[in-house]
């Protein structure tokens, strides 16, 4: 998995949410809808942007939110999607977790499963179980005795 994205951006809902999100705030407890956090490189080219529907930020930091939806850029167009339809992101050690289904999709690959972990320090993405792997052509290539 690309070191792309930095979650911590989630973080950055807090303080700076974009103009088409809304902000709340009900006690020590924050919340944003409708949320787009888009991450750039050193030369301010797109490595990332992350969606969620909703997300409810704890005083401890950690962010839960809904309807996640992560793109990873290469060279200005999408390389991969990551979904799920929930995570619990913590902002201090820059992790990302869910028993939800999660759902990798690039050119050529769709990778599903049950519940993920993924720290992007480590630039690390692991499914807890049920994952399936799908190689979108890989019979054609079969068949003709190559590679997909």
């Amino acid at each position: 998995m690309p070191g792309a994205l930095r979650l911590a951006a989630a973080a950055a809902l807090l303080f700076a949410a974009p103009a088409r999100a809304q902000l709340v705030s009900t006690g020590a407890t924050q919340t944003v809808s409708g949320f787009k956090v888009p991450d750039y490189d050193q030369n301010n080219n797109l490595k990332s942007v992350l969606y969620g529907d909703f997300a409810r930020v704890r005083p401890d930091g950690i962010a839960e939110i809904t309807n996640v939806k992560l793109e990873f850029y290469k060279e200005g167009a999408v390389e991969m999607t990551v979904t799920s339809p929930r995570c619990v992101y913590n902002q201090k050690d820059g992790t990302a977790r869910s028993d939800a289904d999660v759902e990798i999709v690039r050119e050529g690959l769709k990778i599903t499963g049950k519940g993920f972990w993924w720290g992007a320090k480590q630039e690390r993405f692991e499914i807890y179980s049920k994952a399936r792997v799908e190689i979108r052509g890989a019979r054609k290539g079969m068949e003709s005795g190559g590679l997909p």
